[in-house]
């Protein structure tokens, strides 16, 4: 296995587990029905922590540092990729209620951070597929 897939498998597992984690916080937050500026500094600080947390466990040198001329040109057009289905996932998302729903109807504002997190998923999910995806046609393609 490659440092590129292996970085393609860390990611997918890293974002999978801040997805869960978040939507779990997340889903908290909106049972409480919580507003006003003090929730907002301790999502914030709860997620600078967990953020420089993560940074320092995995504090090295950018993956692409190893990366021969093939796992560059397969890193940027997973990326091209992943910012593809961002566009699409993200305009799907947002001109699909419209249609259902219609111009004038109302949307709950928990669906806003919902959105937002479900598009860099999805793109990160993306970006981490078409890597391993693309090194395994490769893998097969030279056997």
């Amino acid at each position: 296995m490659s440092k590129l897939q292996k970085s393609a498998w860390v990611n997918l597992i890293v974002v999978s587990m801040g997805v869960i984690v978040g939507g779990a916080g997340f889903s908290f937050l909106v049972f409480l029905n919580t507003k006003g500026i003090d929730y907002i500094f301790i999502f914030f600080i709860v997620g600078s922590l967990t953020g420089l947390g993560i940074y320092m466990f995995y504090r090295k040198k950018s993956p692409e540092a190893g990366f021969d001329e093939r796992e560059k040109m397969i890193y940027k057009r997973a990326f091209e990729l992943a910012a593809c289905a961002l566009t699409l996932f993200l305009g799907c998302v947002c001109i699909i209620p419209f249609f259902v729903l219609g111009g004038q109807n109302i949307i709950k504002v928990y669906y806003l951070p919902l959105i937002f997190l479900s598009t860099l998923f999805a793109a990160q999910l993306v970006h981490s597929a078409a890597i391993l995806i693309q090194c395994a046609l490769e893998e097969e393609n030279g056997q």
